[in-house]
């Protein structure tokens, strides 16, 4: 059945506070504050600065946590949530001390640090709207709105503003809220009680970056999250939450968006037959169509990580706290000769590189050392956890919004999909969306504490 209401009744009622509608306008403003946010010039120029516009999207995404703190501030403390933003919290602390004590310049160290810090706002924010009784629904309103313009934006920017084209675009037009739409769409087909218009946007907005991209590691999220999704279905069946019955009608969906690519690739290959050339080049011969003797993306992650594990290795203290955030790093030089063949040499870094690597974990081992891949571990395992966690507590009495429960156990997965070829963390908005995702199973633990008050109101 299509629904026109994204947020259908809730039978069990939360009261919500006064300030709950000013906190959800801030959490719209902090969502959207880096919305149009872009890639730009590449990191390791020590060099680069921060535009106007970056100072804008930066003083909205902290005045409003600010404002949100301000109102909410009662609510930090409440539990289960307040531990994993402590922890968090003290992580990012971690960091920053350790890149200080190490002598990292401040200015690469701030940089980088950035989406973790902004991570930990998302969840405080999330967690504050959450215990404020603000729906999950609404608080993820923001996010999909957000990730939507992003995608969109990081196209049209690219087109416009870096010289890209259908032939030669790639990851100048690459969104990191990419993967979290993959998840969303996932538990939208799988797991959401009714057909609602917001996933044709959601399936188009994700297939136009996949198709004019045409980025392998972006497959992985789509894959991941039908995968992860399937399973919290048959977790949701177990818990008589969902019926075998319904999985053809939910499957539904699958069938028509299929449908809708084979159209739209006999489309492009009609009136853009140099795409499907690209394309075939990109997914299928990488490599052999450069004459090279391996992947370039393999060969670029592979320099990255030998040449890490050596600067680690000269000093073997530096695996446990590893060498600071925003610490230089090079490509080995064994890769070059091959690397150069695609990238010219001005453009591939060698020497003194230091945005936040191709990899959460190789950059995790170098900034932080075991603790900071220990950390990450807690965060990914914590949020799915917490998210599980949070769907089984309201899988007796679940609302329209249940589904969203397993949305932060999906997007995990999706994340982690993509963990060993990008970083999805040197990303502002990224960190900002999984901070979201973190926090939001709060939302789902204040309502299960108001089940049964729900329904002794409604006996007496």
């Amino acid at each position: 059945m299509i629904s026109t209401s994204a947020s259908p009744p809730d039978p069990v009622s939360v009261p919500t506070a006064g300030q709950a509608v000013w906190v959800e306008r801030l959490l719209w403003v902090f969502m959207l504050s880096f919305a149009l946010d872009y890639r730009g010039a590449a990191a390791r120029e020590g060099a680069g600065g921060a535009g106007i516009d970056q100072l804008i999207f930066l003083g909205s995404c902290i005045g409003s946590t600010l404002g949100i703190v301000a109102l909410g501030w009662r609510s930090l403390t409440v539990r289960p949530g307040v531990w994993l933003i402590a922890f968090w919290g003290l992580f990012i602390a971690f960091m920053l001390a350790n890149s200080v004590l190490q002598g990292v310049q401040p200015g690469r160290s701030i940089r980088v640090i950035l989406p973790l810090a902004f991570c930990l706002f998302g969840m405080i924010n999330a967690h504050i709207a959450g215990c404020m009784g603000i729906r999950p629904s609404r608080i993820i309103a923001p996010v999909f709105t957000a990730a939507c313009i992003n995608i969109l934006w990081r196209i049209i920017h690219g087109f416009l503003f870096k010289e890209a084209s259908l032939e030669t675009v790639r990851f100048e037009v690459q969104s990191p809220a990419t993967n979290w739409i993959a998840a969303w769409i996932a538990c939208a087909i799988l797991l959401r009680g009714r057909f609602h218009w917001n996933l044709l946007v959601a399936c188009g907005v994700l297939f136009i970056g996949i198709g004019i991209t045409v980025s392998r590691s972006l497959i992985f999220p789509v894959v991941v999250g039908g995968m992860a999704a399937s399973a919290c279905f048959m977790v949701g069946v177990s818990w008589k939450q969902y019926q075998w019955s319904s999985l053809g009608r939910r499957l539904l969906p699958v069938g028509a968006i299929l449908t809708l690519i084979a159209v739209a690739i006999g489309l492009v290959a009609l009136f853009q037959p140099l795409m499907i050339e690209r394309w075939n080049e990109r997914l299928f011969h990488n490599a052999s169509d450069r004459n090279l003797g391996s992947d370039i993306s393999y060969l670029t992650r592979k320099a990255e990580a030998d040449a890490i594990w050596k600067i680690l290795s000269n000093d073997p203290v530096h695996f446990i706290h590893g060498r600071g955030v925003g610490s230089s790093y090079y490509w080995d030089s064994a890769y070059m000769p091959e690397i150069w063949m695609v990238i010219p040499k001005e453009e591939a870094g060698e020497d003194d590189i230091w945005f936040a690597g191709h990899s959460v974990w190789t950059y995790g081992l170098l900034s932080g050392g075991v603790i900071a891949l220990t950390s990450y571990l807690i965060l990914f395992g914590g949020t799915a956890a917490f998210s599980l966690v949070a769907a089984h507590a309201n899988s007796s009495d679940p609302g329209p919004d249940q589904w969203l429960a397993f949305l932060p156990f999906v997007a995990t997965c999706c994340l982690l999909s993509e963990s060993l070829t990008s970083n999805p963390f040197q990303e502002r908005l990224a960190g900002i969306i999984f901070g979201v995702m973190a926090g939001l199973p709060q939302a789902f633990m204040v309502r299960s504490s108001w089940i049964h008050t729900t329904a002794r109101r409604s006996l007496s």
